[in-house]
């Protein structure tokens, strides 16, 4: 009778441990699935970029209406700000920009790639700076102010008119590459 015990205890430790097994392999994937399913949803590579900038801007709306007293929130919201920044960098600077200069806007995408620099750094500069510190806040504000510029003038003259250059068939080919490299790091 004990070795039935046993052996029935290792049959529900072995079929734990592969259901484990299997979640902790599936969870990734649905979680890409949902960071990505926004941009796949806004349809072409344009709008779902564009959506992407919303979230930012609503992320970047939060995080200015904190006060120094809510630091563990304000750092919740620059990590989030940071994660949804490098995705969308990663999508721009793998597919979108790559496109351009081959079209014939090499400076624009040079251009472009440097602003992302920028952000980088600022972001490493505002992670030095406590949350709580006066400075902190004017910090993300001259940031924000910074990005909407590099975001207005992708969604008001760069991207619509790249856009419109391309035939239907590219656009749909940008959008699906786009869509893959979002979702290999989301």
């Amino acid at each position: 009778m004990p070795q039935a015990q046993s052996g029935n205890s290792f049959g529900r430790i072995a079929t734990g441990a592969a259901l484990g097994l299997v979640a902790g392999l599936a969870i990734p994937h649905a979680r890409k699935a949902v960071m990505q399913g926004p941009s796949i949803a806004a349809g072409d590579w344009v709008d779902a970029l564009v959506a992407e900038h919303r979230m930012v801007e609503k992320a970047f709306q939060s995080l200015l209406e904190t006060r120094e007293t809510e630091m563990a929130k304000r750092e919740m919201l620059l990590t989030k700000i940071a994660y949804a920044l490098t995705k969308h960098a990663i999508e721009e600077e793998n597919v979108i920009y790559p496109a351009l200069a081959e079209n014939g806007h090499a400076d624009v995408a040079k251009r472009l790639v440097a602003d992302h620099g920028e952000v980088k750094t600022f972001i490493y500069d505002l992670r030095r700076i406590s949350s709580t510190d006066p400075r902190w806040i004017g910090e993300v504000r001259q940031f924000w102010s910074r990005l909407q510029s590099h975001v207005r003038e992708e969604e008001d003259d760069i991207f619509p008119a790249f856009r419109q250059s391309l035939p239907q068939g590219e656009n749909a080919k940008l959008t699906k590459m786009m869509n893959w490299e979002g979702f290999k790091v989301a």
